[in-house]
C-alpha cells in the first residue's frame, strides 16, 4: 500500500491534534512567533476551538461577490472558452439588480446561486483563541491555488486571508493566516506572499482599499514543518511524522 501524502492527513491533523492537546495555553502565540514575515501576536488568550477533524468552510464576502458581478466585463475564466457561459450567468438584469442590493447591505443569503461567481474556501485548520483567530493553510506535496473558476487573478491566499479577516471582525477579534509548508514555496508562492506583504501585486484583493491591504499585509506568516517540531519535539515522536522533511527553507 502507498503511503499517504495528504497533508491533511499526515501533517495538520497530527500536529494540531497534538498542539490542541499537549501544547498549553500559549502554544497558538508561540506558533505565530516561530513564522516569518508576519506580525506576532503578543498573547491570544485561552484556546477556545480548534477546527481539525473537518475543514471549516466560509462564503466570500458580500463585498467580493459584488464587485465580481459589476466587474464581470474584466475576470478571465481559467478556461477562456466559458467566457461565453459566464456572460449568461449576468443575462438577467432584473435577478443583478436585486442580487446586487442584498450583497451591498451584507447578504449572501438569497442571492441565486448563478449570480455568486466565487465558491465556499476552507481552512485546514481554524484556532479560535480568546483574542484573535489563526487560520491555517497546510501544504506539503500541494501547493496555493493560483486562480478560481471565473477569476484566474483569485489566489488561494488572497481568499484565506480575506475570510479569516471577516470572521475575526464580526468576533472583534485579531487574525493572522499561516502557510506550514513542509519543502521549499514554489515560484508563484512566493511571488503571491511577497506581493502581498510589500503591496506590489494587488490581484486577488481589487475589492479591497488601500488601508486594509496594507493591514492584510502584516498578517501573512509562512512556518515550516520542520521549525514547528523543532519547537515541539515530541511531535517527532508521531509516526505520521516519521517521514518529515528536516529542513527550515522558507
Amino acid at each position: 500500500m502507498v503511503a499517504s501524502t495528504n497533508s491533511k492527513i499526515t501533517r495538520v491533523q497530527p500536529v494540531f491534534g497534538w498542539l490542541k492537546a499537549n501544547g498549553g495555553q500559549g502554544w497558538p502565540a508561540t506558533l505565530v512567533q516561530l513564522a516569518n514575515g508576519v506580525a506576532p501576536l503578543s498573547t491570544c488568550g485561552p484556546v477556545i476551538s480548534v477546527d481539525l477533524d473537518h475543514e471549516f468552510e466560509l462564503s466570500a464576502t458580500p463585498a467580493r461577490l459584488a464587485w465580481m458581478i459589476r466587474n464581470v466585463d474584466r475576470l478571465a475564466p481559467q478556461d477562456g472558452r466559458q467566457w461565453r457561459i459566464l456572460r449568461k450567468r449576468v443575462a438577467d438584469r432584473k435577478a443583478v439588480q436585486n442580487a446586487l442590493a442584498l450583497l451591498d447591505a451584507g447578504v449572501v443569503r438569497g442571492v441565486p446561486r448563478s449570480l455568486l461567481l466565487e465558491g465556499r474556501t476552507h481552512a485546514d485548520c481554524l484556532i479560535e483563541c480568546q483574542t484573535a483567530f489563526i487560520w491555517i493553510e497546510g501544504k506539503r506535496f500541494d501547493w496555493l491555488s493560483a486562480s478560481t473558476k471565473w477569476d484566474v487573478a483569485r489566489d488561494q491566499l488572497a481568499r484565506n486571508l480575506e475570510a479569516v479577516w471577516s470572521i475575526a471582525r464580526s468576533a472583534g477579534k485579531d487574525y493572522r493566516l499561516l502557510i506550514c509548508h513542509e519543502h521549499a514555496l514554489k515560484h508563484h508562492e512566493v511571488l503571491l506572499v511577497d506581493g502581498y506583504r510589500g503591496g506590489t501585486w494587488t490581484g486577488g484583493w481589487p475589492h479591497l482599499t488601500d488601508d486594509l491591504r496594507r493591514e492584510f499585509a502584516s498578517r501573512i506568516g509562512t512556518v515550516t514543518w520542520g521549525a514547528i517540531a523543532g519547537e515541539w519535539p515530541d511531535l517527532q515522536k508521531l509516526p505520521e511524522l516519521h517521514d518529515l522533511a528536516r529542513g527550515t527553507e522558507e
